[in-house]
């Protein structure tokens, strides 16, 4: 499947894909023409509004985009290799023990200008902003997926979450310096402090529930509207270029909300988006046969790219209620699906590959996931398992509701599987399209015993996607909300891997414990992987320095928008 898409690439277009090296990419022109990089607005189109503008709150990719442009953690991944990077924090060093981690804080970071400061100045970021934000996470009364990454990794920090006072895990030695001391060695400590959910907040914005952070785009409410987000450039932003110059380059950065895959389509080749992404194949060749010369002649007028994610889609099974409570029930669903063919006939090829093993996809460098044994397509066996289940023929189950997405993919595969499970098992499926937030109302108080969910990896580990089953996160109540781990899945087995690797800092080690972890998901069936992602961008060429990555980051502040302008004339 990918190999057939990639020749029919390789035939017609030079599949470019250093669009992102930052590089300056010059095109000649004449009649005095000469090519000139200004600012500009970047156009990009998501197909949900976001969810949350609240760092701890983020939880869905279209708010993880929005956020990381406003919002800064201590670290960053770089966009090329995911390595550790300095951002608000400009150094660091990490005890032999791998407990007491001291981070210096990069002088001259502000927060955005805004009323919520005295005199309407962004004051500097200080250690004391970075302590607030840990124990905002730590102190809120709901369970936010922030504390969920962080819950017993700090110390003091669940003694502070009883009884407030000061966690006795985060000191400020000076103004300057943050040190976190850990109840344990953690494998991924340093990642985490490079996700958006560690984001460092002001007490002052936060009290006036306003969006401010110190990141290169600011917030403006009269620019978030109901078809889109417009966030504007960040004139005091701190970072700057290799010749000294402020970034970011860009005026401001707009989030278009459009659901539907060919008006994205329609809107980029009349100029109207800059970079979309999660193209079809289909769409893709017929791109390339009618306008091959905007990808061939120099200079191009668009560049097309197409890059493996750390991510998978997948339906999750609700566990904790009947019919899903049985093991046999849920891997007879997972053999009775053909995931191959919704590759093929739904996705149109736009996949690395079926899910035909664990859960976490193939985009790890290291995690030979294929190793992970999955639940192969076997009608026979899967009929023969919802017999021994106590349902023959599917006889005696209630109609099972599998909710989706509203986009239009998303629906087209839930059709899809409702279509397989009846055919192959005489499953009745009921189909429900809501947003990702009714979604997860709906998964929280168990009305649904399916949904179709995809995982993006927050930080570049297979723990991540793990995280999505550890039984500790699991409330006692089938009516309260579970997330990460929707499916309520728990399993002591797994829990015991899971925990080890989260203290195992050997990656090879770790890994080994990983895809044990990953076995027994595969094996138990609390979800059903679908495919893992490789998704086609298509970027304006005058986009210069984006650079998309296994992780989805988007760093635009060294974005740039290439125009042309004629030469100046000298006056007579």
């Amino acid at each position: 499947m990918r190999n057939s898409i990639y020749t029919f690439l390789a035939g017609t277009i030079l599949l470019l894909t250093a669009c992102g090296d930052g590089e300056d990419k010059k095109t000649t022109t004449e009649n005095n023409i000469t090519p000139t990089e200004i600012s500009g607005c970047l156009d990009f189109a998501i197909t949900e509004k976001y969810g949350s503008l609240d760092p701890i709150h983020v939880t869905d990719v279209a708010s993880f985009h929005i956020t990381s442009q406003i919002y800064e953690p201590l670290l960053r991944f770089d966009e090329n290799d995911l390595t550790l990077e300095p951002l608000v924090a400009e150094s660091w060093e990490v005890s032999d023990d791998n407990l007491v981690h001291t981070f210096r804080l990069k002088k001259g970071v502000h927060f955005h200008d805004h009323a919520c400061f005295e005199g309407g100045k962004g004051r500097e970021i200080k250690a004391g902003d970075v302590i607030y934000s840990f124990e905002r996470m730590y102190a809120a009364d709901d369970e936010n997926y922030a504390y969920s990454l962080f819950k017993d990794k700090i110390a003091g920090g669940e003694a502070f979450k009883s009884n407030g006072g000061t966690i006795s895990g985060i000191t400020a030695p000076d103004e300057y310096t943050v040190q976190f001391t850990l109840t344990k060695p953690s494998s991924n400590f340093m990642s985490l402090l490079a996700t958006i959910s560690t984001a460092i907040v002001a007490k002052e914005a936060i009290e006036k529930n306003a969006i401010v952070g110190s990141g290169p785009f600011v917030y403006s409410k009269d620019a978030d509207t109901e078809n889109k987000i417009t966030l504007s450039r960040n004139t005091n932003y701190h970072q700057k270029d290799g010749k000294g110059e402020t970034l970011p380059y860009l005026d401001c950065v707009s989030f278009n909300y459009i659901k539907d895959g060919q008006e994205q389509l329609d809107l980029f080749m009349k100029g109207e988006l800059d970079v979309i992404t999660g193209l079809p194949s289909k769409s893709i060749k017929e791109i390339v046969e009618t306008q091959i010369a905007d990808f061939q002649e120099d200079p191009v007028k668009y560049v097309l790219g197409r890059y493996p994610q750390n991510a998978t889609t997948y339906i999750t099974l609700n566990t904790a209620v009947p019919p899903f409570d049985n093991q046999k029930v849920r891997q007879a669903v997972g053999m009775a699906i053909d995931k191959a063919r919704i590759v093929d006939q739904i996705l149109k090829g736009e996949a690395a590959a079926p899910g035909d093993h664990g859960i976490v996809p193939s985009a790890f460098k290291g995690y030979d996931y294929t190793s992970v044994v999955g639940l192969g397509f076997d009608v026979e066996k899967a009929k023969k398992l919802l017999s021994e289940a106590g349902y023959p023929n599917g006889n005696g189950l209630p109609i099972l509701m599998l909710a989706t997405g509203n986009g239009n993919t998303s629906v087209r595969v839930g059709l899809e599987i409702q279509k397989q499970l009846r055919a192959n098992l005489n499953i009745n499926v009921e189909l429900t399209s809501t947003s990702l937030a009714e979604r997860k109302e709906a998964n929280a108080q168990s009305k649904n015993n399916m949904s179709i969910d995809g995982w993006l990896a927050e930080f570049p580990d297979p723990v991540s996607f793990l995280s999505l089953f550890y039984g500790a996160n699991v409330p006692a109540s089938a009516q309260e909300m579970s997330f990460p781990n929707e499916s309520r899945f728990k399993n002591d087995a797994f829990d015991k891997l899971y925990e080890k690797a989260l203290v195992t800092l050997d990656d090879k080690q770790r890994f080994e414990l990983c895809l044990e972890a990953d076995q027994i998901v595969a094996n138990q069936a609390p979800c059903i992987p679908l495919w893992y992602h490789e998704d086609y961008h298509l970027i304006q060429s005058a986009v210069q320095g984006y650079s998309p990555n296994a992780m989805n980051l988007l760093y635009l502040a060294s974005v740039k928008i290439e125009t042309v302008k004629p030469e100046k004339t000298a006056e007579k």
